[in-house]
Formats: C-alpha cells, structure tokens, sequence
C-alpha cells in the first residue's frame, strides 16, 4: 500500500469531524485551525466533540502510516485524561476499488484510549469513509437546510 499524500491531510481532518458527528452521536464540535502560518492542536486533538450527555469526544486524525500513529500516540498518552473522556485516534487509509481500479475507497482504522488502564486498543473492523466527509461538515449542513427550507 502506498503512502498517502499531504494533501490528504486536512480531508481526513475534515472527515474526522463528520465521523464525531455521526458515529459518536456528538452534537457540537470544534475543529483546530490549521494555516500556514498558525497551528493550533485543542489538548493535541484535531476535533473535539460534546455529546448530549455532556461527555467529551477527543479526536486526532492522520493521514500517515504506523510511525505517524505511533508519534500521535505518544503525545496523547501525556495528557491526564478522565475516565469520562473518549479519546480516539483516526487512521485514513485507503485501498484500490474492485470496480474501478483507478479509484480509491477510503477507511478509518479506528484507535481508541482506554483511559482507565491508559492502553490504546484498535478496532477490528476499518471504518468506511463516505466522499461527502472529505467536504466541510458545517457547509454541507447548511445546504442541506436551505433545501429542506426552500423545497
């Protein structure tokens, strides 16, 4: 498999707020603003989400391979974190589709911190990525609300 590119770096930031907001069932997020200039990680996390509960989401993403998750990791692991904090490490990866060769289908290979014993457990499964997430969240949501508005 070959190594993603930068450019897909902010994409999976992006899709990474869209996965906070319709996997983890958050209802508010905030993305850390990334520009050339300025660069500002919120508890090293890309986006943080808040449920209804009021409980925490902690999301980091990364378009890397396993030396960027493990350097990822290690920054994570220095935070004092709660019990009641999620705390999930985001892995875009991508494979070939079977149908057509020259497209990519996208996968989250999900990370998460158990912060009770501070051990970093992955899931089995990857996470599929829909296009629409490599768009802005905020956006696509507002489009999508003019037209249940003016249709």
């Amino acid at each position: 498999m070959r190594k993603n590119p930068k450019s897909k770096r902010p994409e999976a930031e992006r899709a990474s707020e869209w996965y906070l907001h319709e996997i983890e069932g958050c209802v508010v997020t905030c993305r850390a603003i990334r520009t050339k200039f300025q660069r500002q990680d919120l508890f090293a996390s890309d986006v943080i989400g808040k449920k209804q509960n009021g409980r925490c989401v902690y999301a980091q993403a990364t378009a890397g391979r396993d030396e960027a998750v493990r350097q990822r990791r290690r920054k994570l692991d220095n935070i004092p974190w709660t019990t009641t904090d999620t705390v999930l490490l985001l892995q875009l990866t991508h494979t070939p589709d079977p149908a057509n060769q020259r497209r990519k289908l996208w996968f989250f290979r999900v990370h998460r911190l158990d912060t009770t014993n501070m051990v970093w457990v992955v899931d089995d499964k990857a996470f599929p990525v829909p296009k629409i997430w490599f768009k802005s969240y905020k956006n696509e949501i507002e489009k999508f609300k003019t037209d249940q508005q003016t249709g």
